[in-house]
């Protein structure tokens, strides 16, 4: 995980890495989730697991008590009570090559992506890395023709979307999560697939003659979780490790249509 998305590749304010647990504790069995839910955890203390991998780190901020009073302080105490590391690569796995946005625009048919947000710190193997991927689409279509391809290949019941359903679609920008705090940096693009989107960022992604797609923090993210699988178990397959590593079979999807 460390060489697809080093830590350093992180935005400031995250909490990437081993996050609990003992680095030296010996690891056969991996489960792959978005969130460490109770869910989850769960999940991971019936089928014996002894390591899970999110994408979003438990905390961003300092405990000062880890208690069964707290629920964070719950979930810390049940992982650490059955052994069961937790290890979360957050931005830096937005950024990484491969990672969530490249995933994201790759099953959307987007081509010809180049990072959206550019983290000027960092790069890989000299190109630059970033949030966010600017790309286009094969052909020219409307933005009710793309939300159709969205809602079907990430599999969304129903889209929310800013703009005329008429709109030619060509220039694409992608955001998995939470995306409208770099919505600038889309500028120039017919429309914005992200999630997380407030009524005052859409008003001004409108004046700037944009469209967008709010495709929920869940969806735009949680496949990184199929790509978190076959990764690590293609490594394990070439380096003959003998471990087991599967995807959560709980559904994070907090938000639902009624």
């Amino acid at each position: 995980m460390q060489q697809w998305a080093p830590e350093a590749w992180a935005e400031n304010f995250d909490n990437v890495g081993l996050l609990i647990g003992d680095p030296n504790l010996p690891i056969n069995k991996v489960l792959v989730a978005l969130d460490a839910t109770d869910d989850v955890i769960h999940e991971a203390v019936a089928n014996r697991y002894n390591c899970i991998i999110t994408h979003h780190p438990l905390t961003y901020n300092p405990l000062k008590r880890v208690t069964t009073d707290d629920a964070i302080g719950r979930k810390i105490l049940t992982l650490a009570k059955n052994d069961i590391c937790l290890y979360a690569a957050h931005t830096n796995l937005d950024k990484a090559p491969g990672g969530v946005n490249d995933c994201l625009a790759h099953k959307l048919g987007i081509l010809n992506t180049v990072p959206m947000a550019v983290d000027t710190a960092n790069h890989h193997n000299g190109s630059t890395i970033g949030i966010g991927r600017i790309g286009e689409l094969p052909k020219v279509i409307t933005l009710l023709e793309l939300s159709e391809i969205v809602k079907k290949t990430l599999n969304l019941s129903d889209i929310r979307y800013i703009g005329n359903l008429h709109t030619k679609i060509k220039k694409v920008a992608v955001c998995g999560g939470s995306g409208m705090s770099f919505w600038q940096e889309a500028k120039g693009c017919d429309v914005y697939i992200t999630g997380d989107v407030k009524y005052s960022d859409a008003l001004a992604v409108l004046d700037a003659g944009m469209c967008i797609l709010d495709i929920t923090h869940y969806g735009g993210e949680n496949i990184i979780v199929e790509a978190i699988v076959k990764k690590l178990s293609d490594i394990a397959i070439r380096d003959a490790v003998d471990i087991e590593i599967h995807a959560t079979a709980v559904n994070g999807q907090i938000f639902h249509s009624i």
